[in-house]
């Protein structure tokens, strides 16, 4: 894509998927909290506003919002007067949310629109019907809990955050919009390069079952390749492969990776008149003979775990220049990825990503007490979550569950051990073309693309000691940790220490602040502890890949190479010369 293309982009809400008619949501709403209410909700606000106001798409819970509202709460109420022509009207009118944590109903003039629960995947709402040319009023009754049978992340369920937890999140944190559009329209469109053949399947859904034709244009920067058109009749789903070979056979296609984040437009309208912007990355990544390859080409994985926390706004980015700048930093650090920790984040993270050529992890936001519950709440939102990033070139790995969380009788229990193996063929059954770790940390399946362990060990000469042959290690593992479930054996995958460092300065440690082992007394002690570590870890023979915790501090976690305000600790050419070492 041109500069001009990539910036345009950069501007909606949600970079990979946009029609240029649309209406952002984002800044002042009404707002209420329970005890706040003296009518009927939300009956007795057509007319009638509620006390007090908000900043969305940020949670009332952070300073960001204009409310820093330190106490628990499980009950917000919202409100927000919009106007629309009467010629939107005339098609169809999407109401779009990024995410609201974790059930909300949602009212449009008064009539109740629909429902969503889930706390972190985006969801839309068909409401021309409810409209009116000129003023028009939304509204959301959003719920919380202290529950842990659904997915919660990094949210704590007491009052104070505590160990790796955070403060909870209720309400409104991700961007809220229209689309203005016709009554027949793409809802979603899937998009999986196959770089082997030199093409792309192209899988789009509609609204409803229609006939009709469904045209692709396809540009590489601002070069335009081809024009494809499919004809179909009386359906909602068409699925056709498009060639993207180049016109000179002698060259190869433009790959993406790390260090040519390679991107093609794709334009899709639809006959009706429905069009939406797209685009796609061709790249490969598959895990071969206890390796890991990138475009047919080992790949040794620097990543840094991050967790998209901001001081004042939390796990809402303050603003979108910020995911751009993290995405900066870690480069500049040295490392090719990053494991987006316990979140799905914001579009506009994964866009850079795929701009800017950063590997990412994308990680299922954990729950924690097994039961039935657990079971439906976290397929239902995993699901969502393939569904919604699926197209970002930069996405590799997919994360499902995190140290046992949610599952911590996996070792031995068969009825635990059948989730997390069938979340595994579940997510394979959606996207066959990416890894899968099934259960990071330890406690691993057979049924996992990767071997991942995190260690903290602080001794380098442990850790060179402890992963020198693989196959031993899976048949123990860590201090107190099984590498492998009792019911399965190590197959060869790929080996990766998924998690390790850790380390805090001792001036950042006080009170309840805390990193992993002894805090560094001085700057120089902190870089050496880190080299060492890391060092150590790129000496292994049979290591495809690390992962260092973590990118920033995060509430009393003191642990991150930057500060909570994105405050380099030692000079980022220093930790760059250390982190990019095994890939030179």
């Amino acid at each position: 894509m041109s500069n001009e293309q990539i910036q345009s982009k950069a501007n909606y809400p949600r970079p990979d998927f946009i029609r240029k008619n649309f209406m952002p949501l984002d800044g002042e709403w009404e707002f209420s909290f329970p005890a706040g209410l003296t009518h009927h909700f939300p009956d007795d606000y057509q007319n009638r506003p509620l006390p007090d106001r908000i900043t969305v798409p940020f949670c009332c819970s952070c300073r960001a919002s204009g409310i820093n509202c330190t106490d628990y709460v499980s009950e917000v109420y919202y409100a927000r007067t919009f106007t629309v022509s009467e010629q939107p009207l005339l098609g169809e009118v999407l109401l779009k949310f990024g995410a609201v944590d974790y059930f909300c109903d949602v009212w449009v003039n008064g009539s109740h629109i629909g429902s969503h629960s889930g706390g972190h995947t985006q969801f839309e709402f068909p409401i021309s019907s409810f409209l009116s040319p000129g003023e028009n009023r939304i509204y959301l009754h959003v719920k919380d809990d202290r529950r842990c049978d659904r997915p919660r992340g990094k949210q704590y369920w007491k009052d104070k955050p505590d160990r790796c937890w955070y403060t909870n999140t209720i309400g409104i944190w991700k961007p809220v919009w229209l689309e203005f559009t016709q009554k027949e329209y793409i809802s979603r469109v899937k998009l999986t390069p196959d770089t082997d053949s030199r093409s792309l399947r192209l899988e789009a859904y509609l609204n409803r079952s229609v006939s009709g034709t469904l045209t692709a244009d396809i540009f590489f920067h601002d070069t335009f390749k081809k024009t494809v058109a499919f004809s179909f009749t009386g359906t909602h789903y068409i699925s056709e492969t498009i060639s993207v070979e180049e016109e000179d056979f002698i060259d190869e296609i433009h790959y993406w990776s790390p260090d040519s984040p390679n991107l093609y437009n794709l334009c899709l309208t639809l006959s009706g008149g429905d069009a939406v912007e797209c685009y796609f990355g061709m790249r490969k990544i598959e895990a071969m003979n206890s390796q890991v390859y990138l475009n047919n080409r080992r790949l040794f994985q620097s990543l840094i775990l991050d967790q998209g926390y901001w001081k004042e706004s939390l796990m809402t980015p303050p603003a979108k220049e910020a995911l751009k700048k993290d995405i900066q930093l870690t480069k500049l650090m040295g490392f090719n990825g990053a494991r987006k920790h316990q979140k799905l984040e914001d579009p506009h993270y994964y866009y850079w990503a795929d701009v800017l050529g950063l590997l990412v992890w994308c990680e299922m936001p954990s729950p924690y007490q097994f039961n039935d519950c657990e079971i439906h709440s976290f397929l239902s939102e995993w699901q969502e979550m393939i569904c919604e990033v699926y197209n970002h070139p930069c996405i590799i790995t997919w994360v499902l569950f995190n140290e046992s969380w949610g599952v911590r009788n996996v070792l031995t229990c068969r009825r635990q051990q059948d989730l997390i193996i069938s979340a595994y063929y579940l997510t394979r059954a959606y996207d066959p073309t990416r890894l899968i770790s099934t259960n990071d940390g330890w406690e691993n399946p057979g049924q996992t693309d990767l071997f991942c362990i995190h260690d903290y060990e602080g001794e380098a000469a442990v850790i060179k000691k402890r992963y020198l042959d693989i196959e031993k290690f899976a048949g123990g593992g860590i201090p107190g940790r099984q590498a492998m479930i009792h019911s399965a054996s190590y197959r060869g995958q790929p080996f990766f220490l998924s998690e390790y460092g850790g380390i805090s300065l001792l001036r950042d440690s006080s009170g309840d602040n805390w990193g992993y082992n002894e805090a560094a007394k001085t700057c120089e002690e902190y870089v050496s502890r880190i080299a060492a570590l890391t060092d150590a870890i790129h000496s292994l023979p049979d290591c495809c890949g690390c992962c260092y915790t973590q990118l920033t501090d995060v509430m009393q976690e003191v642990n991150g190479l930057l500060t909570a305000e994105r405050e380099p600790k030692v000079p980022l050419e220093t930790l760059h010369g250390i982190f990019s070492a095994r890939r030179q």
